[in-house]
């Protein structure tokens, strides 16, 4: 049976067909869209998803089982893959989801909340088995829609790294005021040191706790530092850091990304500023700084083991059909890597 498009009637069922004819491609198109992604050209098959999400759109392909109405898709939502940490966890999940038959697919949202929603609405209309999600916004007054609505569809769903501070999700997080704490102790041994922090966006949590736990330890040993807020993504985090030292009188001796993206960025400014006696300190190992020269001290978190857990958490979740005690909010603690 074939629905009209523009109908308001529920009792019609979106068909292949529609979605074909909407999106003006052929029916094998649409098929493989959906069964292989990689064989269809990205632009024609972010046109299909688009126009499926549209019409609400079930592809019956991905159907799993008559009991739940789910499909073998697990749903990967993140403001970035070009973060080293988050390739790695998603990596994790890739290998766990393929020995239990399951498939990804990744959306990136370039910290556009906008696309995140409409994200979220395609793997809403795919009924997939269940969605990690890393926030675009991690602020306390963030609260995105369609959280009711994976709720509503039941649909696991496990937080990555960002926390939203209104709902009480499962998810893995970092402790982040604890690798603060641990950077400052660290930091605390340059007593004479100009040492200069830069953050993410001023109102991310992650950013908050890991800069309270450096300014505590550094205020045990009278110690205090500057701060400057950047961007979580290199390039963003880069023209903020270039302006700032670009205006500025004395420099610091030392330089703490709290992320890696982060401290890349500061790094690469100064090669370009030709800065050559700056020290760095990391929050998160620096992709491929020992190439380039430079033996960044880190507070590391194994980003394998993020992904074991995470795994080991939405699964726990599809299996039990979100039963509450598998509600779990996992933290896990970074060392000292100098």
């Amino acid at each position: 049976m074939t629905a009209n498009s523009h109908t308001n009637s529920e009792s019609k069922k979106v068909t292949l067909s529609d979605v074909a004819k909407e999106a003006k491609v052929s029916p094998i198109t649409v098929s493989r869209a959906f069964s292989s992604p990689d064989l269809v050209k990205p632009q024609t098959r972010d046109l299909i998803f688009k126009v499926a999400a549209k019409l609400n759109y079930s592809p019956n392909a991905f159907a799993r089982n008559l009991k739940t109405n789910s499909s073998p898709i697990i749903g990967v939502v993140t403001d970035s893959t070009y973060n080293p940490v988050y390739a790695q966890v998603v990596k994790t999940l890739y290998e766990e989801a393929d020995k239990l038959g399951y498939i990804i697919i990744m959306f990136e949202t370039a910290g556009n909340s906008e696309r995140e929603r409409k994200a979220m609405e395609t793997l809403f209309s795919y009924k997939v088995a269940g969605i990690v999600l890393s926030v675009v916004n991690d602020s306390e007054n963030y609260h995105p829609e369609y959280i009711q609505k994976a709720r509503y569809n039941n649909i696991p769903l496990v937080l990555l790294d960002r926390d939203i501070k209104t709902e009480t999700l499962p998810g893995v997080f970092l402790n982040n005021f604890e690798i603060g704490t641990k950077a400052g102790l660290y930091l605390s041994e340059e007593t004479d040191k100009k040492i200069l922090v830069i953050g993410g966006p001023q109102d991310s949590q992650i950013t908050i706790e890991r800069i309270a736990g450096i300014k505590e330890s550094l205020a045990h040993n009278n110690i205090t530092c500057d701060t400057i807020y950047a961007n979580y993504n290199y390039d963003k985090a880069r023209k903020i850091i270039l302006e700032y030292l670009e205006n500025q009188s004395k420099l610091p001796d030392i330089i703490v990304g709290i992320n890696g993206p982060i401290s890349l960025a500061a790094i690469g400014v100064c090669r370009n500023l030709h800065i050559r006696d700056i020290l760095f300190f990391s929050i998160d190992a620096v992709p491929y700084a020992k190439d380039f020269g430079y033996n960044v001290p880190c507070i590391y978190s194994d980003p394998t083991e993020w992904g074991l857990r995470v795994s080991e958490l939405l699964f726990k979740l599809i299996e039990h059909e979100n039963s509450p005690r598998f509600f779990d909010r996992i933290f896990i603690y970074g060392k000292l890597v100098a």
